[in-house]
């Protein structure tokens, strides 16, 4: 038993002093004479370190009452009297810190009496306060990490780099010793072990043992290197050393398990070819018993131990409880996505050991699909393949929505290893009522936003498949009517977010809010506004763009910005119309008639156009002759820019019910490149009265509008 010991004696010789003298009195009956020196003896000493140098000794008198208080070695006198009667004295030397190297805390005390006549000795002894850990490493350590390895030890549950910032931990890189502060309610040492091995990388280990609160204790911790299975620390032996007995403690970790391969490196990186390469065989070996195996392809995990969820072309085989064979096949990886992938073999046994054994695999096959590589306004993919291991690949691609019928292209080379091609939309040219032009994409060809398409690439006749999504956002601002607080539902709307009418203090509800069919809806109200006894025809409407009355004429302007991520093909929407008979006229059209003459059956107008405008088309109506009036199904273009597309539908009779019914109206463009780039890119307007710009129609008209969107 080796024991920490500071000797401090105390000699006490009769003399006579009082109690606040320091100096010598000539000796009375009722005193004493003290003569006091203090000696040190330490089996552990310190060249750098001496806690003597840092000492304090306290004298009292028997009531408690500090006679005395020196804070240094050298002003101790040699000699001073006492009265006769009882005495404490307590000595501390070294200082208290929460752990150090090097810093230590003792603290003893002793009673004495002081007698008339009489000698008296006392003796100190100041025992360590310090909780003592002595760190060692096996010569096991060295010779395989080299110098890269520490170890850090702390009072607690865990030990880390935070700790020994805020000095509470300390670090040790060669055989030492470290002194630490018990905290109240402190009930463990913990340990965490780094090192970098050459082979096997970082190895980590951290334990915690409990702590023996009794008294004060000397624990020994020994790290040594596995020789049974390199690349791990085996175990930690810890060992306690109190002060009145000894006690031994080991902490024995399992090594982790290890995996193995068959006639290849799991480093380096394996061009793999299905029905050519052959299988790629890992051997499993734990010490405990084996509690999971899983393997991972990306993202993909297959359990291979207890709870399986396997796949085709894994073949397991368990000889016994910490040893197991998994096995990839040719099957495992054929039809799978080429390009760079990672193969994951993770292994855990029942005493918490681990290991992950990760493998970087190429495949050839079709890659995956990303963003960049297809453009929903253009409606084209290009479909890529990485082939290696063929000299003259005879190379095709094919694409389809779901369920769909195939278009195919042959494959080009589009770099080292890979080929390529771009697959888009098919167009179908059409003449509208206007003698114009028009396209529409043909169903099932291209790449359109909000679909999941199959695409496929045969090499040498082999197939390989896969599929990808075109998720897009492009919602109508606030289509669904739901906000009360648009501009189009109230009068002045020369400056709208996004929806405008044509409301103004003649008349105030040509479009509002209202309940239909348990939603809100808009609607759209045609009346017989009275403008100094003059009443004219005022339609029902609603529009992007905005609405200027500063007089008795009024003024659309038609055109909104838009962000445009992909390319429609249809405008959908719900509507309820109530049409009647013309019961205004006022202005006529170029040819100089009504453009609807009164007594016939009036119409509505709904149509939808995607235009590249430098401004926007200002309409003009009111008590002078309108201007500006414009049809997307007529013209191409206008001087404010290019109609790229447009859907529109004539609504020449009433809904049948009360419920608003789904309208789909189908997009027919003009140019099937350009994407509009200009300030105004999108017009929507609906009207209850088709000629509403002349004032010609029915004033009784009725237009509900609700829920507009995009089909794509």
């Amino acid at each position: 038993m080796k024991r920490i010991l500071y000797a401090c004696a105390l000699l006490a010789a009769l003399a006579s002093c009082s109690k606040d003298d320091a100096g010598m009195q000539p000796q009375t009956d009722d005193t004493g004479r003290l003569r006091m020196t203090i000696s040190a003896t330490r089996t552990e000493a310190t060249n750098d370190y001496d806690p003597m140098e840092r000492l304090t000794v306290r004298l009292y008198d028997a009531g408690g009452a500090l006679l005395r208080k020196y804070t240094a070695r050298e002003d101790l006198p040699e000699q001073f009297e006492l009265l006769a009667g009882d005495y404490r004295v307590a000595v501390e030397a070294g200082e208290e810190v929460a752990a150090s190297h090097t810093k230590r805390f003792y603290k003893g005390e002793n009673r004495f009496a002081i007698t008339p006549g009489g000698t008296t000795t006392a003796e100190v002894t100041c025992e360590l306060q310090n909780t003592v850990v002595e760190v060692a490493f096996d010569e096991s350590v060295a010779a395989n990490f080299g110098p890269a390895f520490h170890a850090l030890v702390a009072i607690g549950r865990s030990a880390d780099e935070a700790q020994e910032a805020a000095g509470t931990a300390l670090r040790f890189t060669a055989d030492g010793k470290g002194y630490f502060t018990l905290p109240a309610g402190a009930e463990t040492l913990a340990w965490s072990f780094s090192g970098t091995h050459p082979e096997r990388g970082e190895i980590v280990k951290q334990g915690a043992q409990p702590l023996r609160t009794e008294g004060r204790y000397r624990y020994r911790l020994t790290f040594r290197f596995s020789e049974d299975l390199p690349g791990y620390v085996e175990g930690v032996t810890v060992t306690v050393d109190p002060s009145t007995d000894d006690y031994d403690d080991t902490i024995v970790f399992s090594p982790d398990p290890t995996i193995e391969t068959e006639g290849f490196d799991p480093a380096e990186r394996q061009d793999y070819l299905p029905g050519i390469s052959g299988d790629r065989t890992y051997r499993i070996t734990t010490v405990a018993p084996i509690s999971r195996v899983a393997l991972s392809f990306d993202d993909t995990t297959y359990l291979l131990f207890g709870t399986r969820s396997g796949a085709e072309g894994i073949r397991t085989e368990q000889t016994d409880d910490t040893h197991m064979t998994v096995t990839l096949t040719g099957d495992f990886f054929t039809g799978r996505t080429g390009g760079e992938h990672t193969v994951a073999l993770s292994v855990s046994d029942s005493a918490n050991g681990a290991l992950t054994l990760s493998t970087p695999f190429r495949l050839p096959g079709l890659l995956p699909v990303e963003t960049a590589d297809y453009d929903l306004w253009n409606n084209t993919v290009t479909l890529r393949a990485l082939i290696f291991g063929s000299d003259a690949p005879d190379v095709r691609f094919g694409l389809r929505t779901q369920g769909g019928e195939w278009q195919e292209v042959a494959g080009a080379p589009a770099g080292e290893e890979t080929y390529a091609a771009t697959i888009g939309a098919e167009w179908q040219t059409s003449v509208n009522d206007a003698g114009l032009k028009v396209r529409t994409p043909v169903a099932g060809t291209g790449v359109f936003a909000q679909h999941t398409y199959d695409y496929r690439m045969t090499l040498d006749g082999t197939p390989y498949t896969g599929t990808f999504s075109t998720p897009c956002e492009q919602p109508i601002p606030y289509g669904d009517m739901e906000d009360g607080g648009l501009s189009c539902f109230t009068t002045g709307n020369k400056s709208t977010a996004f929806w405008g009418s044509g409301n103004n203090s003649y008349a105030s509800n040509l479009c509002s809010q209202v309940m239909k069919g348990g939603s809100h809806c808009a609607q759209l109200q045609s009346s017989a506004a009275g403008m100094f006894g003059i009443y004219m025809l005022a339609a029902g409407n609603l529009f992007t763009g905005t609405f200027d009355k500063p007089s008795m004429q009024g003024t659309v302007g038609f055109g909104k910005d838009y962000d445009w991520k992909a390319r429609p093909t249809a405008l959908r929407m719900r509507f309820h119309a109530t049409i009647g008979t013309v019961d205004y006229t006022k202005w006529s059209d170029d040819s100089g008639s009504d453009p609807i003459a009164k007594g016939q059956p009036d119409k509505g107008r709904i149509y939808v156009a995607i235009v590249d405008w430098d401004s926007p088309r200002n309409v003009s109506s009111g008590t002078s002759a309108p201007s500006g009036m414009w049809d997307p199904a007529t013209a191409s273009s206008l001087p404010e820019g290019a109609i790229i597309g447009y859907g529109s539908l004539w609504v020449t009779e009433s809904t049948e019910g009360d419920d608003l019914v789904e309208l789909t109206l189908p997009i027919n463009y003009y140019d099937t490149a350009a994407k509009p780039s200009k300030p105004y890119k999108i017009v929507i307007s609906c009207s209850a009265n088709a000629y509403g710009d002349y004032m010609n129609g029915c004033s009784t008209n009725r237009m509900y509008v609700d829920d507009f969107e995009w089909v794509f």
